[in-house]
């Protein structure tokens, strides 16, 4: 069936996909796939411009220098921030255990509250609990409607004086809808506490600002978002930075060590330690580029109508239990998550990708809430971005009905076809 509306991007930006039997790639909330252009950039960097950064006077040395403070710009204005409040990291992941041990572990004690939602990937719900043990805080739990939405009235009841760090996600990674951020934020702040925004999900697939949501923190990574793996980000608010202590100690976040004293730089350098990863942060500014020249408003419209048209098609097939997006609610990014009745998800993902299609089976690092959920702890999860077309919809939707007529055939004694 013809598209509805246009790609965004050129095919033949993704290699991958620019071949005589284009793969069927739909795994991008795991990771995406990489433009040309980024891959450009950082080859460029490794080829004509590789020095130490913040290490040398000498001017290819600078040259680096300036090419990763450039890229801190650009990614810092791609979501609303200022550059000074931007630290680079590995990944969501360390961002988050970043504000856990900098800043949880230093200013909560015993009787304050973290609030996190049931929907957290694993590195939005573990650290908080490692911080509850070692602060004696505790760690409550935000509730939820049957099919796995926040249930908001009831949260904002939770928020009170003892709250003092409320982490959620914004886009679940399976239910593949946002949650209402700002209200709760905006409640949070209220009381004083620190608000946590994990945009692992949102970030490249809608239009993010820092500013709008009302988020003291926002964490990252490059990879979802057509940059390289190695790479993200943790916005704050820099006033905030000067309050943590360092999170890792070594080289580049010093100004002064002695043998009997140490003195830390100021800013994002302080959590920046080591030798830090240059080509990773211009592969990232340069997939932010990538995305500006899409413009957000169209990646996130083009996300919503791919996942409208596979999920109107998904839902006719008999036997299947669709978990995001939740009950009757409309998609709101390409990302699906569904079981089969009959077949486990890890068997439905085999037989799908004999048919080409690659879609992940699994907890998606979300065991509490496929718990909630009653799904048996995993799921089938597809997930498009920029570069799937309607016809990997298409594609999608005849391997789940393949799959589903051949477990049929099975059932009744005959064998699967071929």
């Amino acid at each position: 069936m013809a598209e509805r509306i246009p790609l965004p991007v050129p095919v033949e930006d993704f290699p991958l996909l620019n071949q005589a039997e284009r793969p069927c790639y739909l795994d991008s909330a795991a990771t995406s796939l990489k433009p040309e252009p980024v891959v450009q950039a950082i080859a460029r960097f490794y080829r004509y411009e590789n020095a130490p950064v913040h290490r040398g006077v000498y001017e290819l040395s600078a040259r680096a220098t300036q090419r990763y403070e450039e890229a801190r710009y650009t990614v810092a204005a791609f979501v609303g921030a200022r550059a000074e409040g931007l630290v680079f990291t590995r990944s969501t992941t360390e961002s988050l255990n970043l504000v856990a041990r900098s800043w949880a572990e230093e200013y909560l004690k015993p009787g304050d509250e973290i609030l996190v939602s049931p929907q957290e990937h694993h590195s939005n719900f573990l650290p908080w609990r490692e911080a509850a043990r070692r602060t004696g805080a505790t760690l409550q739990i935000m509730p939820t409607l049957p099919d796995g939405r926040i249930d908001l009235p009831a949260t904002l009841r939770m928020i009170g004086r003892r709250t003092k760090l409320v982490s959620v996600v914004h886009v679940s990674n399976v239910l593949g809808i946002a949650n209402p951020v700002e209200e709760i934020f905006e409640a949070a702040h209220k009381v004083g506490a620190i608000t946590v925004l994990d945009g692992a999900q949102s970030v490249p697939t809608r239009p993010v600002n820092v500013q709008e949501i009302g988020c003291d923190f926002l964490a990252f990574s490059g990879h979802k978002m057509l940059g390289p793996t190695g790479i993200g980000a943790l916005v704050s608010r820099p006033e905030l930075l000067e309050q943590m202590t360092p999170y890792q100690t070594g080289g580049g976040m010093i100004q002064k060590v002695t043998l009997t004293e140490a003195e830390y730089s100021h800013g994002v350098e302080r959590f920046e330690a080591g030798t830090p990863n240059a080509a990773g942060a211009i592969g990232l500014a340069a997939a932010c580029e990538y995305l500006n020249q899409i413009g957000m408003d169209n990646v996130a419209a083009y996300e919503k109508e791919w996942g409208l048209y596979a999920v109107e098609a998904i839902r006719k097939i008999p036997a299947i239990h669709l978990i995001g997006p939740p009950g009757d609610a409309e998609p709101e990014t390409g990302l699906i998550s569904l079981r089969m009745e009959g077949i486990h998800p890890h068997d439905l993902a085999a037989l799908l990708d004999a048919q080409g299609v690659m879609c992940r089976a699994g907890h998606h690092c979300a065991m509490p809430l496929h718990e909630l959920l009653g799904t048996g702890g995993v799921s089938l999860r597809a997930s498009a971005y920029v570069y799937n077309t309607m016809e990997d919809a298409d594609r999608l939707v005849d391997a789940l009905q393949f799959a589903y007529h051949a477990l049929q055939g099975h059932s009744s004694g005959s064998s699967i076809p071929q």
